[in-house]
């Protein structure tokens, strides 16, 4: 048998330092995974629904142009997919099937399995049918053709990395009445292990525990609701050869067809003067709440709230990566107020950070829009001191209006109900609707409001977004039944922004 020599695309077993940072793409990892020295199996499994068949035809997409790859399908045509797929019609043996070559002496690829099943029929067929003639040589790959064009492909790519896709084995098996076990057993014995193909079988059931023991490598697809979200979850549970750490779970949406996997959230502000974002003009009586991405969550459209809005960010749920999300809508509206010349009051429990992260990236004379509160005495042109007795003594109107005189108006006030309650008490709401009764005359009202304080406060709101974590994902919404997950983005300017991915 000719030695195989796999091409590695710039992978190895031994992960460099390169292929570890790009390992919170999952699919790097199965890129790294089919790339290793050996040809490996990859069982996909999941429940109706979950994105089998997308996962399969993603995976594809990714590593089309790198390697051949041979899709076969239960369908009657492949044609529908390439709507969203347009290079099925390389790679679909329904779409190819014209051009069989027919049967081919096979000089590379091993079939040592495949003759063990030839001869099992064989004395299936004897035993049911008396009338069998011993003369006749069965031949598996002239009855079943699929397996004839499989193994064909594999001796026609012998020393490119071939990848073979069976969505689903199931229906294979059924088609011809061998067990689905059986035939990935063939498989998995002459065309990865011995004539180094790389192989993926979907499962339509859920698992299939002795199928999974054999396979390299095995991935869970989940679908589930909770509280009114879609949440759709990968699971890695093994992959031989690679380390997927203790957490190999992603959330993943099939948008427009595609199986989109989630980024981790990651807040690394530069630390560096950058640009400011530009500015468009707003009507009067408008106030935008950031860049145009948070327009996804407005359903009337555009980036911005009426003149006077209150506007609630409801942290449902109370972690890390919840306050990340947060704090990356309320930055990119700082940021995108102070750019206009207008000015932004951050009285949140981030605004130290906030502050900080300002005072690297912009230039002094955007600073002068930005004002933040802490119970302090020190003296500073950023900082309102607090004596943390009443809201209405701290924030008299002719104090705000001295720290923003140099701000043109609409105004955006920020608060927080953590920050509040720990300055004031948690008896605070009546004092801050009163204050808020007079800034909104002259701008917006957003508040970061916990779960508690949510409750209170939700009637008198123009507006509320909904943070939800989930497994370490960020869910959005705005009571609708539009769903999205937030991402982190670098923009043009170098800065850490967000963008957001409706769920379906």
């Amino acid at each position: 048998m000719k030695t195989i020599t796999k091409q590695n695309d710039g992978f190895s077993g031994t992960l460099t330092d390169e292929v570890r940072i790009r390992m919170n793409d999952a699919f790097e990892i199965f890129r790294t995974f089919f790339n290793q020295k050996y040809g490996k199996s990859l069982v996909v499994k999941g429940n109706p629904g979950s994105g089998k068949t997308t996962f399969s035809l993603e995976l594809a997409a990714k590593l089309v142009d790198s390697q051949p790859i041979h899709y076969l399908s239960s369908r009657f045509t492949d044609e529908p997919l390439k709507e969203n797929f347009d290079f099925i019609d390389q790679i679909s043996y329904r779409m190819k099937q014209k051009e069989s070559e027919g049967k081919k002496d096979l000089k590379y690829v091993s079939t040592e399995s495949l003759k063990k099943l030839e001869g099992i029929i064989e004395e299936t067929n004897m035993k049911k049918d008396n009338d069998f003639s011993g003369g006749l040589v069965f031949d598996i790959t002239e009855v079943i053709p699929e397996i004839n064009e499989i193994y064909n492909f594999v001796e026609k790519n012998i020393d490119r990395s071939s990848l073979i896709i069976l969505d689903s084995i199931e229906a294979l098996a059924e088609k011809y009445h061998i067990d689905s076990t059986l035939i990935f057993s063939v498989f998995q014995n002459d065309l990865v292990e011995k004539s180094g193909a790389g192989l993926v079988v979907v499962l339509e059931s859920t698992g299939n525990e002795r199928l999974e023991y054999y396979s390299d490598g095995v991935v869970s697809l989940n679908n589930r609701i909770v509280q009114n979200y879609l949440v759709r979850k990968l699971r890695i549970e093994k992959l031989r050869g690679i380390s997927i750490g203790s957490l190999p779970i992603y959330s993943y949406t099939l948008l427009n067809g595609r199986f989109t996997i989630f980024d981790s959230l990651n807040l690394d502000y530069p630390r560096r003067k950058i640009g400011m974002p530009g500015v468009a003009e707003i009507p009067p009586n408008k106030v935008p709440l950031g860049g145009e991405e948070i327009g996804k969550l407005l359903q009337r459209g555009g980036n911005a709230v009426d003149l006077g809005s209150i506007v609630l960010f409801h942290r449902n749920t109370i972690s890390d990566r919840t306050e990340m999300a947060v704090d990356l809508l309320k930055n990119s509206l700082v940021r995108t107020t102070i750019a206009d010349g207008r000015g932004a009051m951050d009285v949140s429990s981030s605004s130290y950070e906030t502050l900080k992260v300002l005072m690297s990236t912009t230039e002094p004379d955007y600073l002068t829009h930005y004002i933040t509160a802490e119970k302090t005495k020190r003296t500073n042109q950023f900082i309102i001191n607090l004596e943390g007795k009443s809201m209405i003594s701290d924030f008299p109107m002719e104090v705000i209006e001295f720290f923003m005189a140099s701000s043109k108006r609409p105004n955006v006030y920020i608060f927080s109900t953590d920050f509040l309650n720990f300055t004031y008490g948690e008896n605070f709401i009546g004092e801050l609707l009163s204050l808020i009764n007079e800034l909104r005359v002259t701008g917006i009202i957003v508040i970061i409001a916990d779960d508690n304080y949510y409750r209170k406060l939700s009637h008198y709101a123009y507006l509320t977004i909904h943070f939800m974590d989930v497994e370490g994902c960020i869910y959005l919404n705005t009571g609708s039944d539009d769903h999205f997950v937030i991402e982190t983005k670098i923009d043009d300017n170098g800065w850490t922004d967000y963008k957001l991915t409706k769920t379906v």
